[in-house]
This record gives C-alpha cells, sequence and structure tokens, in this order.
C-alpha cells in the first residue's frame, strides 16, 4: 500500500469512528450554561413588582406537514405572591387572566364570557390548582418557575454557551439547551439584571419540528393600583362554569 493509500485509509477510518462517537455519546452539559440559568431563576425569584410584554409566535403543522405560524402577545402585570394580571391577543383569541390573592377569573373577551373561581394565596399555588384541577396552563408560568424546584433540571441532558448577542438592542448570553423531546435556547442579559430576553423552543416529537418562541421586554417598575387584579364584569357578559369552557374552549375562540 502507497503512502497516499495509507493517508486515505487514516483519515476515512478516523471520519468513520468520529461519526459513530458524535452519534452515540450524550451531548455535553456546559457547566457555564447551567450557572447562568440558576442566576436567571435566582434573580427572577427576586422581583416582587414587575411588568413584562411578550411577542410570541407559534407553528401549527397541517396533516400534510405544512405549518403555519401564529404571532400573538401577552402583557402580564405581576405583584408578588398574590397579584397576577395577563392579558393575551392572538390571531385565534383574546383573553385575560385575573387573580387577587383570593379569586382567579378568565375572560374570554371575543365571546364575552368569563368565569371565576376561588383561589389559593400564591401565584405559585393557582397555576398548581389551575393545572391539576382544570388542566389550564398559565401564560408564562415559567417565568415564576424558574429557580425553584417545579424546574427539573435533571431533564437537561446537553447545554451550551454560544456566545455574546444583542437582542433589540440589549446585550445578552445565548445559551442552547437539549431534552429528550425538545431543543431550546434562551438569551439572558448581561450584566446584574439577568433577566429572559428571548426563548426558542423546538419540539423533536414531530418530524416538522414545530417551533415556539417568544421576546421579553421588562418594566421593573410598573405602576399600578389594587383594581388592575380584581375582576368587573362588563354589563352583559356571561359567566359560566369554568369546567364547560375548558370543554369547549378550543374550538369556539
Amino acid at each position: 500500500m502507497n503512502t497516499v493509500s495509507k493517508i486515505m485509509v487514516a483519515v476515512l477510518t478516523t471520519f468513520f469512528v468520529t461519526s459513530a462517537f458524535s452519534q452515540s455519546d450524550e451531548p455535553a452539559i456546559d457547566s457555564t450554561a447551567m450557572v447562568a440559568l440558576e442566576k436567571m431563576g435566582e434573580y427572577l425569584r427576586t422581583l416582587k413588582a414587575f411588568r413584562v410584554t411578550v411577542v410570541t409566535t407559534n407553528d401549527t403543522v397541517l396533516e400534510d406537514g405544512q405549518k403555519i405560524q401564529y404571532a400573538g402577545t401577552a402583557d402580564l402585570l405581576a405583584n408578588a405572591p398574590s397579584g397576577l394580571r395577563i392579558h393575551t391577543d392572538n390571531n385565534r383569541r383574546e383573553r385575560l387572566y385575573l387573580y387577587n390573592g383570593k379569586k382567579f377569573t378568565l375572560w374570554g373577551q371575543r365571546l364575552d364570557y368569563y368565569a371565576t373561581v376561588d383561589a389559593p394565596d400564591t401565584i405559585s399555588k393557582l397555576a398548581d390548582m389551575l393545572e391539576n384541577k382544570y388542566g389550564m396552563d398559565l401564560p408564562q408560568i415559567d417565568l415564576f418557575r424558574w429557580g425553584t424546584p417545579a424546574v427539573d433540571k435533571t431533564a437537561i441532558i446537553g447545554a451550551m454557551d454560544v456566545g455574546p448577542a444583542a437582542i433589540n438592542g440589549t446585550t445578552c448570553q445565548h445559551y442552547v439547551f437539549r431534552q429528550d423531546d425538545i431543543d431550546w435556547q434562551i438569551w439572558i442579559q448581561k450584566g446584574d439584571y439577568p433577566l429572559p430576553r428571548k426563548m426558542v423552543i423546538t419540539s423533536k416529537t414531530d418530524d416538522a419540528r414545530p417551533q415556539h418562541s417568544a421576546e421579553y421586554q421588562w418594566d421593573l417598575a410598573p405602576s399600578f393600583n389594587d383594581a388592575a387584579f380584581t375582576f368587573n364584569p362588563p354589563k352583559g357578559a356571561l359567566r359560566v362554569v369554568l369546567e364547560n369552557t375548558l370543554s369547549t374552549d378550543d374550538t369556539n375562540e
């Protein structure tokens, strides 16, 4: 075998061994990325009152595999531990979620119906109750769960620090994470205020790889009063039972 042939064999052998290793080896977990995630969660838990405006896009996959993207917004005002107001609006529905530490109300504004139920005394307990009792996820609830035991960090099987990036003029650090069923990216503001500024989640359970993305604009000194978290039904609004709202919700809005 001549020298050129030996070199080619060596190169090809290295290529196939490397490829097999990449496919079988678990993704690496960069401790820098994990620490950044922890610091972000810890900082979010220090916020007592804040307002965040979120611009979202969501992919819907049709039966033939074609993707349709829907845009939306969420305007969230929080006064921890027991005040929450969320207004969401997109191409298909508009909703208002109100919580004052005693009552929770969901108002479907386009259909003009609402449901009110007794609620526990904290936002985190409210989120758990809505999920367990009514099968409902509060919009942007992850903002209240980062930095708590509710986030299972053991589900992360890969993490990487991509490097600096700018989101709407704010200097951030870009990180990517991998779990069994999703890949996700997050851009965290650099400096003393490690706020999430953008997030992209890609589903791996569908061959079309649909994505959800969100960009965040923060106000850490919002102006509000207690009335912001209490629902006053408009004239003509129809009160319904929350269970019935959930059973017809996605088909009617």
